[in-house]
């Protein structure tokens, strides 16, 4: 953002402390994989040794040294150096968290099913996320005033819409690389596949407030000056960071490879056992059977996508977008999980 000329952004200030907790953010919560290697295996050959060996030898580990190390170098450059006000501070700390963004690639459990396509794949994944979110957030929480916004959308809307197609592009690759297409509802059976269902609906609302924000908005903005949009994006970032926390799970849960042999071993999600109440054959093959409950679930799901809408045509408060947002969210999942059957 502070690459963008004045007149194409609000006025947006962020503290550098704020930098330097990031910073120091990324080094602390990169580690969780780590502890979860280290106290998976510490019990068989000892602390010490864990954890020389899930650093040294873990790809994860070695990732982890290696973003440490260059978030040190961040952190230092940052407070030494005014990294808002000279463009080439701007450029070399961009390169800095380009090079975090290759790090986290370099471990990602994609990069280790296929070393390259799945590398490349979770980094522009991931890239394009930071770029699209990234923005948002930083627009949406640190800009003091709304000036400029029908300029800020002018080149922001493109930026999003393209950063979007590559995560959908992307993200569909990285799924075939640990599920196939046909058991997309059969992994609904087991928490990966739950939170990976629950994911993918959440897409529908943040398309819908995309839409509002980056196309509507500007419209609006043309006909009356004084609409301040900064509360619908702060709405949308929200969701977003709705999006993270469903992929949080992912990142903690076994790729269902064989969704047979993780049910045998491990039983049914818990999320899914609370709500399925029929009964689940073997060999597992999801089937769609659309019924009275599951069709109003639907139908409901729709009406809050609608009344989100409304919400926004009557000036009503985000807040109230937000929560019609979070029940088509509900109201969509229990009506798919009243029509799949085993």
């Amino acid at each position: 953002m502070a690459l963008i000329p004045t007149n194409k952004k609000p006025t947006i200030i962020v503290k550098k402390r704020w930098l330097q907790l990031s910073i120091l953010g990324i080094v602390l919560l990169s580690i969780a994989p780590l502890i979860r290697i280290i106290i998976f295996l510490y019990d068989d050959i000892g602390l010490e040794l864990t954890v020389q060996n899930v650093i040294g030898g873990f790809v994860v580990g070695q990732a982890w040294t290696f973003t440490l190390l260059l978030s040190i170098l961040f952190y230092l450059y940052v407070s030494l150096f005014p990294v808002f006000e000279k463009k080439i501070h701007i450029f070399i700390s961009i390169l800095f968290t380009l090079t975090l963004v290759l790090s986290l690639g370099w471990a990602s459990h994609s990069a280790s099913l296929t070393a390259q396509s799945g590398f490349f794949a979770h980094t522009f994944h991931f890239l394009a996320v930071t770029i699209w979110v990234g923005l948002l957030i930083v627009v949406s929480w640190y800009s003091v005033n709304h000036q400029n916004w029908s300029a800020f959308l002018q080149w922001f809307t493109p930026v999003a819409i393209i950063c979007f197609s590559i995560v959908i592009g992307t993200g569909l690759f990285l799924m075939t690389l640990v599920l196939d297409f046909n058991d997309y509802a059969n992994a609904w059976l087991v928490p990966y596949g739950q939170a990976l269902l629950i994911k993918h609906i959440i897409i529908f609302p943040i398309v819908l407030f995309a839409f509002i924000n980056g196309i509507w908005m500007r419209r609006k903005i043309k006909l009356d000056t004084q609409i301040n949009p900064l509360p619908w994006v702060k709405a949308e970032s929200g969701l977003l960071l709705l999006i993270f926390a469903a992929t949080a799970v992912l990142g903690q849960q076994e790729p269902p490879h064989s969704i047979n042999s993780i049910v045998s071993s491990d039983g049914l999600s818990g999320l899914f056992k609370a709500l399925y109440t029929g009964v689940i054959t073997n060999p597992i093959n999801a089937s769609f059977d659309i019924n009275l409950m599951g069709l109003l679930f639907i139908i409901l799901s729709i009406c809050f996508l609608l009344l989100t809408v409304l919400v926004f045509v009557k000036k009503v408060t985000s807040v109230m977008a937000f929560i019609m947002s979070i029940l088509c969210i509900v109201s969509l999942y229990l009506g798919l999980m009243n029509i799949v059957s085993y």
